[in-house]
């Protein structure tokens, strides 16, 4: 294919730069003071929620003596301050101790045995109206994961191990959605759970990039009625047929009138949502997982963006193209 044809097709002849104004300045601006906002409200029956209950059921094993609000509350701390098991555990004794509250606080070993509570306290919404759902994934560092081997053989290890953090978004800008895997997970097998948390009969539209290109996605949403917003990936061959599949008509379309045609055509630039989350994640909660053990780890990366949905629900900049 000739050089010229090339960046016809790729759309680079077509890019424009592009200025937005926010229109809600004053109220974003306080927005994000709020998240930094270190005023704690203890509702007045922590008292009462704080230890586990008594189960009616006689169950083998020793009872829980910390609730799992109790657990997931010393969590939630720890994530939004960066902190450890053990400094979480004085923040909470201390913070007890200025207010009068005569309350036990689980010990650090308790609360990573127990780490994977926030899977069953913290749900994600749903989506709660018809739209599009955007979705993409990216690695988060196992911490101390290359540290270790290095200190164990005395040798640098270029080989690093980290999870894969698979997003949807909505059009509202929450995460809808939300899948752990290892770092050899192909994007695509993780289709059929993003939607399933999102609510499959809620989504129209699916919008993701080429690494979701693959037959197999487009049956599945065929079966499910959802529109597909996939550019198809490089070197895919044009055909003149006058009926065939949603995927070839948008090579056919590209080949014609160019990416940056088929982009302005289908509103593609709503795939930055999900790319602003993911930066706006590994910003405000972090690059790397402190937890060890992979229940652990799936259960902090959930309460991460249940936190991030929380920030979000703050307030969120509204620009216009100028």
């Amino acid at each position: 294919m000739p050089y010229k044809e090339r960046i016809r097709r790729s759309g680079a002849i077509h890019k424009r730069q592009k200025h937005y104004r926010l229109q809600n300045w004053p109220d974003y601006n306080q927005a994000l003071i709020n998240r930094g906002d270190l005023t704690l409200w203890l509702c007045e029956d922590l008292h009462h929620n704080w230890y586990a209950q008594k189960s009616p059921i006689p169950k083998k094993g020793r009872p829980l003596h910390y609730s799992d609000h109790a657990i997931t509350l010393m969590l939630t701390l720890r994530l939004i301050f960066k902190q450890k098991l053990r400094q979480t555990q004085g923040v909470v004794k201390s913070l007890f101790h200025l207010l009068g509250l005569q309350l036990d606080v689980p010990n650090y070993t308790r609360l990573s045995r127990r780490g994977t509570v926030p899977l069953i306290t913290r749900h994600l919404e749903k989506m709660d109206e018809p739209g599009h759902l955007v979705i993409d994934s990216t690695g988060i560092k196992v911490f101390g994961e290359s540290e270790w081997l290095e200190t164990k053989y005395g040798k640098q290890y270029k080989r690093k191990v980290w999870r894969k953090l698979h997003l949807g978004i909505n059009s509202k800008g929450f995460i809808v959605s939300r899948i752990m895997t290892s770092h050899l997970t192909d994007d695509r097998s993780c289709l059929d759970a993003h939607l399933k948390q999102a609510d499959v009969t809620k989504v129209k539209e699916l919008i993701a990039d080429a690494g979701y290109d693959g037959q197999n996605v487009y049956s599945q949403l065929a079966s499910v009625n959802i529109k597909p917003i996939i550019p198809p990936a490089r070197g895919s061959p044009s055909l003149s047929k006058e009926h065939c599949s949603v995927r070839q008509k948008g090579i056919n379309y590209i080949d014609k009138k160019g990416l940056y045609a088929w982009q302005t055509k289908n509103d593609y630039g709503r795939r930055t949502k999900v790319e602003n989350t993911i930066y706006r994640y590994k910003e405000m909660i972090g690059r790397k997982l402190n937890a060890r053990l992979w229940d652990n780890q799936d259960a902090e990366l959930h309460l991460g963006c249940f936190i991030l949905n929380t920030f979000t629900n703050l307030g969120m900049p509204e620009s216009v193209k100028i």
